[in-house]
């Protein structure tokens, strides 16, 4: 089988016995050209330590990667030597990608124009301590100075002759120095050819490229097996490179002879029992190809002039080498460290994973030489592989005398990855000074420092719970669907002006990035700097996520694991650092207005970022940072408006007689309210200082827009009223442009900030809907709320002196236009005040807030919008009073401009006037029933009210304002019944509407004769509306029932109207009503009634409302007909005399629906108990020479006998009537003698206990006839004695041909017992009164 040479086929140089030539000896070697890339370009940077091996910083890899199309070579602009640009990096020469307290990332600005407008793939290698890169595409490579800051960087474009195919790997390469000269030259190896070139100078390299005949650099080719590819091309410094081949061989290329010429030659590293030869298959095996080398690094040998070059195999294998420039190796030795590699990374892993887990090396670092001598201390990175996962760590080991010792890992717990990628790849750089590694992954490079943890006892408290402490952490990201590519590393040596560890990095689509991070904190420093925090991440996402360009990815919920508390208090302590603009990126402008728009988009950016990334942050935190970005906004607003009046004063001085308010207003601020103004920092303007600094407090400023007013003018009485009107209407500006601001905002980024807009009207949170979680709204302070109503009300005045004098002053004018804005804020702030107060838990601001929600519904509310009608505003304020729903003053304001236009049409001199105001009027009608379409019956009831308040009633019905539905709605929930029925004729035909109204007109009647007018219309009109139906009513139907409403009524009256004309001559003889009544109580209310005063009073009581012709209620006219005593004795001479207490039932049976249950009841037992006690019993028990005969007459004629024949008089006609049959003459007892039966007519127990105490007397008499006088045995005889005497009558009658139209019924006799009592049919008969009396 044929086997490739180890040789090298290649350019040969003279015989190495002969001495070397120099460069000025002989004609045969051509003189070299001066290089354009100057020794100035190519010095190291200030303060950079030259390392003797590249290797130690770079680690010698190289990204793979596959050419899927070529490059057409471009002519590359050539910049001739002039002046040497200098090699530091300005910071304003490159662009922040982010930056934190640990690292930073910029974008450097050169970078070949060919690679970044093209999505060419490409491989780019670096030489740091040169800064000069190298990137291969598959037709050319691009050598440029990476560091230039100033300008476009020279390119070199070298073609290769590689004749690649788009399917084969990228070239591998190297910047390579040539000795002291500061010459540099590159070297490329197509991987999968085996192809080397070297260009000893690029610069005479490129020229010639112009020239066909001239050989292009140094070519030579390595011979590969089938299939075999190099991998890796490693730079060891002065003893050339490694090449690392895919079937596991490492070769040493040199790029020079013995002699010092370019001469490339390679051979193979072999290892003890190897034959070297790779003729053969024992050779080939014996050169590695059963241990795959996924590394290799290097470093200075303890022998002189030697390289000591270290490879790893995945599987933990490491060998060591002697290499020196002239080829020549020897073998040191090898250990495998496998087994001590998976013991230290599965610490912690249980049993039954760890055997199904394998650790894998993916690359290491040579630590910097700290450890003993013959120790070899390396820095590996190690991916731990399950089934389904793969953990990355950093491992620390030292090799000795063939053995390994794991000191410390490291686990990579900040790098995520999506998926668990089919081949495992990782590449680490450990730059000077050691403190931090990176580890880049494909899309990522992450950053672990390798400081050791200090003893504390936190570090105690996290070894003690089984946590290691390790210190800080983080992964940087590109974003993947911007189809960025790493495609080389290299590590940065130190500068001298800081221990800052750097790295940069190509990406195809981007260009160059260098990562800075910074050294390990000390041990007082922030925590911060010792984790990666929830602050650290938004604050790049805010500053640096937002720029268009930048291709870093700024996610964290996917990355990143933060508690709820933490990242609400990392929002708020971002937000509120933008307010006093604690951040140098929103500091490096001039202009104001554009620093707070800075500080409002990157507000408007971290809300963004907490949406995407913490949807459920809490209510509280969403409503702080909400009020920060009103306060910025509002703060914008502001210094515009106050940039406008410095303007506007410059212009025109004379219209200011006064210096600006604003910053008058910052100057009255307390100092512990504002940041203190340095002058020695140049900091002169405490306008705009305060706008810079203290703007998290402007609800402390604004307030002094009224107080500055208040305090050095108004209270001044040498100020001129202009001077007064200028401040005024700047204190009104300040208000009005912020807090309108303020609003506007947040009902525009309500749902930005994950509120839902149906909680919110008019930007104000509704009630019950979070406010006893907020702090009080810095848009409505006490103070705020106080200033802003303390400048509307000043604002008026001033104003409306100025018109009542006849002056038309512009300042005047504007301060009357802005009133209304004023008040609309007045409203909003009141609302938003006492809304909150109300939700509080403690009961002080509770009722802070009932108080001020009183004023503003009682006084502030109407008092301000009704006042813009005095300045001419009233349209506004009727637009106000509907915002705000307040329909009261919305009336009052339209019946004001109503009646100001008939008024002025009236007075108008001309026709145009008036026709200007019929025009007006017309509008206004308009307007009207406008508002009745909108608002319903809320505007319907307070513009009817308003009828009935200005007194014009007359013109409710006027087709002008008229709205028949709102005005029978109005009408039937007003006490307004005579209007109601008016309407409910007129305008609804509606006649038993019109019944209803007239009978409740009554019922609240208290002169009799209206009363009676009333009821009489009730009855007509209930007349009407069955005439309207046309059918014809029965006794059942509801046409009877409500006739039966207002009959009887009527007959009540007319019961009072005869005791009037029975009182009449009497009360004629009086010379005044209050004399008319004394008479009456001297005629009716003594004898026996004397001994009883508070039944005196009650018969007082009625006397005097029936004089002055009032209406008495029918428990009062029961009173006075059963009280009121006389000579009974003589002729009656009027049809109640004698039949008081037959009135007095009737009364009752006609008012039985007025009455309360319990009180006709009562009522009833009453009047039977006072007549009982009415007769002589004592005399009437004496019946000694008394015939039968006789007895039945005198017992017929008693008060008792005469009620009962009268009452079943009333039965005859009244069938319901029987429900007045008494039930018993003991039952009588009690009667009116408890609060039960009294409380519902005596409200007072004052009044009650009197009167009980008369009844209670009342009963004595009523027991001593029972007990004494035998009544309960005369009670049935008297009983049977009215019914002989009514059917007597009824027989008479008959005989006459008197027909009354009943039937022959005593129902109330038969259905009583022989004491009179009623039975028990006809007692659950008097429980249905109700219902039978009305059936009448």
């Amino acid at each position: 089988m044929f086997s490739p040479e180890a040789t090298v086929q290649g350019v040969r140089g003279r015989n190495p016995r002969r001495r070397q030539r120099k460069d000025s000896d002989g004609p045969l070697q051509p003189r070299r050209k001066r290089s354009k890339m100057t020794e100035d370009m190519f010095n190291s940077q200030d303060g950079l330590h030259m390392y003797s091996s590249e290797t130690a910083i770079t680690n010698g890899h190289a990204i793979n990667g596959n050419a899927d199309q070529s490059l057409v070579l471009v002519e590359m602009p050539v910049r001739e030597k002039k002046v040497a640009p200098t090699r530091t990096l300005k910071e304003d020469a490159v662009q922040y990608l982010t930056r934190n307290e640990n690292y930073s990332v910029k974008k450097l600005p050169s970078f070949p124009e060919t690679l970044s407008q093209s999505s060419t793939p490409f491989r780019a290698f670096a030489l740091p301590s040169a800064g000069l890169a190298v990137a291969f595409t598959s037709t050319q490579a691009l050598a440029w100075d990476y560091t230039v800051t100033a300008g476009a960087a020279r390119v070199i474009a070298l073609p290769l002759p590689f004749d690649l195919r788009p399917t084969d790997p990228l070239p591998l390469g190297a910047i390579v120095r040539n000795g002291p000269a500061n010459e540099f030259g590159v070297v490329a190896v197509a991987p999968s050819r085996g192809k080397i070139i070297f260009w000893e100078n690029v610069d005479s390299a490129q020229v010639r490229t112009h020239f066909a005949q001239r050989p292009q650099g140094i070519q030579a080719s390595v011979k590969l097996y089938s299939t075999e590819v190099i991998t890796h091309l490693v730079d060891i410094d002065h003893a050339g490179y490694v090449l690392v081949l895919s079937s596991g061989r490492a070769m040493h290329l040199t790029l020079r002879d013995s002699q010092g010429r370019p001469s490339i030659s390679t051979s193979a590293l072999n290892t003890p029992g190897s034959s070297g030869s790779l003729f053969s298959f024992s050779g080939l095996l014996g050169g590695g190809v059963k241990k795959s080398v996924v590394a290799v690094r290097s470093r200075p040998s303890a022998a002189k002039g030697q390289i000591e070059v270290i490879t790893a195999t995945k599987d933990g294998h490491f060998r060591v080498w002697d290499l020196n420039w002239s080829g020549q190796q020897m073998f040191k030795g090898e250990v495998d460290i496998h087994d001590q590699v998976l013991d230290a990374v599965q610490s912690g892993v249980s049993f039954e994973v760890r055997s199904r887990q394998e650790a894998h090396i993916l690359d290491f670092a040579v630590l910097e030489p700290h450890a003993k001598q013959g120790t070899l201390a390396l820095l590996l990175l190690v991916a731990l592989q399950g089934a389904s996962s793969v953990e990355y760590s950093l491992a620390k080991v030292e090799l000795a005398a063939g053995e390994g010792v794991v000191r410390r890992v490291i686990p990579l717990r900040n790098f995520q990855q999506a998926h668990v990628p089919k081949e495992l790849q990782g590449t680490l750089l450990l730059p000077s000074p050691g403190h931090a590694a990176y580890v880049q992954f494909p899309g990522a490079l992450a950053i672990a420092s390798l400081a050791e943890t200090e003893e504390s006892p936190d570090m105690q408290l996290l070894a003690d719970s089984g946590r290691p402490a390790f210190g800080f952490q983080d992964t940087i990201y590109l974003k993947e669907d911007h189809h960025l590519q790493i495609s080389g590393v290299a590590a940065e040596p130190l500068q001298k002006k800081d221990k800052n560890s750097r790295v940069v990095l190509f990406v195809q689509g981007c260009g160059i990035l260098r990562v800075n991070t910074n050294p390990p904190p000390a041990a007082d420093e922030n925590i911060g700097r010792r984790k990666v925090t929830a602050k650290s991440k938004l604050e790049q996402s805010v500053f640096y996520g937002a720029l268009s360009d930048n291709v870093l990815d700024f996610s964290i919920r996917s990355k990143h694991t933060f508690n709820e508390a933490e990242v609400e208090a990392a929002a708020l302590e971002i937000s509120g650092a933008v307010l006093s603009s604690s951040y140098p990126q929103l500091n490096n402008v001039a202009s104001m207005e554009e620093q707070l728009g800075r500080r409002s988009q990157a507000l408007r950016t971290l809300i963004t970022v907490l949406q995407v990334e913490f949807p459920q942050l809490s209510f509280t935190a969403r409503w702080q940072l909400l009020c920060n970005a009103e306060k910025i906004a509002a703060a914008l607003k502001l210094w515009e408006a106050y940039q406008k009046r410095v303007q506007e004063k410059t212009a025109c001085p004379e219209a200011y007689p006064e210096s600006l308010l604003l910053p008058h207003m910052v100057k009255c601020v307390h100092e512990r309210y504002k940041t203190q103004i340095r002058p020695e920092s140049g900091e002169t303007d405490p306008v705009r200082h305060y706008f810079l600094r203290d703007i998290h407090q402007l609800e402390i400023l604004l307030p002094w827009a009224w107080l500055t007013l208040r305090t050095f003018f108004l209270n001044d009485k040498t100020k001129e009223r202009k001077a007064i009107m200028q401040r005024l209407s700047e204190g009104d500006d300040v208000f009005a442009t912020t807090l309108n601001e303020a609003f506007e905002f947040r009902s525009k980024n309500l749902e930005l900030y994950g509120f839902d807009p149906e909680d919110f009207s008019r930007s104000l949170l509704l009630p019950n809907h979070g406010q006893d979680m907020l702090p009080q709204f810095w848009t409505s302070t006490h103070n705020i709320v106080s200033a802003i109503r303390s400048l509307v009300g000043i604002g008026r005045n001033l104003s409306a002196e100025m018109f009542e004098h006849g002056g038309s002053d512009e300042l005047a004018m504007k301060v009357a236009g802005d009133n209304p804005i004023l008040v609309n804020l007045s409203c909003k702030t009141h609302i938003e005040r006492f809304n909150w107060a109300l939700a509080q838990a403690d009961e002080k601001i509770r009722e802070m807030g009932s108080q001020l929600q009183n004023e503003w519904l009682n006084n502030v509310r109407a008092d301000h919008i009704y006042g813009l009608a005095d300045i001419g505003q009233a349209d506004a304020g009727m637009k106000l009073a509907q915002e705000y729903k307040d329909m009261t003053t919305l009336a009052q304001l339209v019946w004001d401009e109503i009646r100001y236009y008939e008024t002025t049409k009236n007075a108008a001199q001309t026709k145009m006037e008036q026709a200007e105001c019929v025009v007006k009027l017309n509008r206004m009608k308009e307007q009207i029933q406008g508002f009745f379409e909108k608002y319903g019956s809320l505007w319907g009831d307070e513009f009817y009210k308003q009828f009935i308040k200005e007194k014009h009633t007359e013109r409710l019905f006027h087709k002008d304002y008229l709205n028949q539905p709102a005005l029978t709605k109005f009408l039937r929930q007003q006490p307004v019944g005579k209007l109601r029925w008016i309407n409910e004729v007129l305008g609804e035909r509606n006649y038993e509407g019109a019944y209803d109204a007239l009978l409740g007109v009554a019922n609240q009647e208290t002169n009799l004769w209206c009363k009676k007018v009333d009821l009489a219309m009730a009855k007509l009109t209930m007349l009407c509306s069955q005439e309207q139906s046309g059918k014809e009513p029965d006794a059942e139907s509801k046409f009877a029932t409500k006739m039966a409403h207002a009959t009887f009524p009527m007959e009540v009256i007319k019961i009072q109207e005869r005791l009037y004309e029975r009182f009449a001559p009497f009360i004629e003889e009086a010379v005044d009503e209050q004399a008319a009544v004394d008479i009456l109580m001297g005629e009716f209310g003594q004898g026996a009634l004397a001994q009883r005063p508070a039944h005196q009073q009650l018969l007082r009581q009625g006397f005097d409302i029936i004089v002055h012709h009032r209406t008495l209620e029918p428990a009062l006219l029961v009173d006075v007909l059963t009280l009121m005593t006389y000579d009974d004795t003589s002729e009656p001479m009027e049809i109640t005399q004698g039949n008081e207490f037959a009135f007095a039932l009737q009364a009752v049976m006609l008012s039985w629906y007025e009455m309360n249950r319990t009180t006709r009841h009562n009522m009833l037992r009453l009047i039977w108990k006072r007549v009982c006690i009415k007769d002589n019993w004592a005399e009437l028990n004496n019946t000694r020479d008394i015939s039968d005969e006789r007895l039945e007459e005198v017992l017929a004629d008693t008060t008792l006998g005469r009620t009962l024949k009268s009452l079943l008089d009333m039965i005859d006609e009244r069938s319901f009537f029987r429900h007045a049959w008494p039930k018993g003459v003991n039952e009588l007892l009690g009667a009116g003698c408890t609060n039960g039966e009294l409380c519902v007519r005596f409200a007072s127990e004052d009044l009650r206990n009197p009167i009980i105490a008369d009844n209670l007397a009342d009963d004595e008499l009523l027991q001593a006839n029972l007990e004494k006088h035998r009544l309960e045995e005369w009670f049935p005889a008297v009983l049977a004695a009215a019914k002989k005497w009514h059917a007597a009558e009824r027989e008479g009658n008959e005989d006459e041909g008197v027909d009354d139209g009943m039937e022959d019924d005593d129902e109330g006799v038969e259905e009583s017992n022989a004491d009179g009592s009623q039975t028990p049919e006809s007692q659950g008969a008097a429980e249905k009164g109700d219902v039978e009396m009305m059936q009448s």
